[in-house]
């Protein structure tokens, strides 16, 4: 009896296949996003639309008028929609890359792509990130003795505002070291 169970859980897993991905929607008052985990590989395809009217059906299944963004092998997760500003990041471990599309201007590809911690805070009005600014060394990282004896390595941040009205990138003048893989 026992035997029978197993070949019968073991069964109906193999015939159950693939799980598939839950689209997660979200929605600005000029842009619809649906976004779908990958599967088979690490990250995420995301469907461009107008914002719905109503209540959004929140499947992840393109038609002709969408716009689509899937780059098979580029890791890209969600972190935000701030009006025509969708905020991504991209990475398979602890560093990565801050991606920002402008969806209004309809080029689709990113107005920002820089390497970034993932210490983000997004705004109504601004994007703050750290943006990698040089590698870290003895002169110049306060942790980089401890970072190397963990056989980790050391980069220098610098703290910077995209002011989302202008377009315009500023650094704060803030730097910090932080260790990396």
């Amino acid at each position: 009896m026992k035997s029978s169970v197993l070949f019968l859980a073991a069964t109906l897993a193999i015939c159950a296949g693939p799980a598939l991905a839950q689209a997660q929607c979200y929605q600005s008052d000029q842009f619809l996003v649906i976004a779908q985990d990958r599967t088979d590989e690490v990250g995420t395809d995301f469907i461009i639309r107008p914002p719905a009217r109503g209540k959004i059906a929140c499947l992840y299944e393109p038609t002709a008028d969408d716009v689509v963004i899937s780059n098979p092998g580029d890791p890209l997760h969600y972190e935000e929609l701030v009006g025509q500003y969708l905020v991504l990041t991209r990475s398979t471990g602890p560093e990565g890359d801050l991606v920002i599309y402008d969806l209004a201007n309809y080029s689709f590809s990113p107005m920002l792509d820089v390497g970034a911690s993932d210490d983000i805070v997004v705004t109504e009005d601004s994007v703050t990130y750290w943006q990698e600014l040089i590698r870290g060394s003895e002169l110049n990282c306060d942790t980089y003795a401890e970072n190397t004896g963990y056989d980790l390595g050391s980069m220098i941040y610098e703290e910077r505002v995209l002011d989302l009205a202008t377009q315009t990138v500023a650094a704060t003048g803030e730097t910090q070291c932080l260790s990396t893989q």
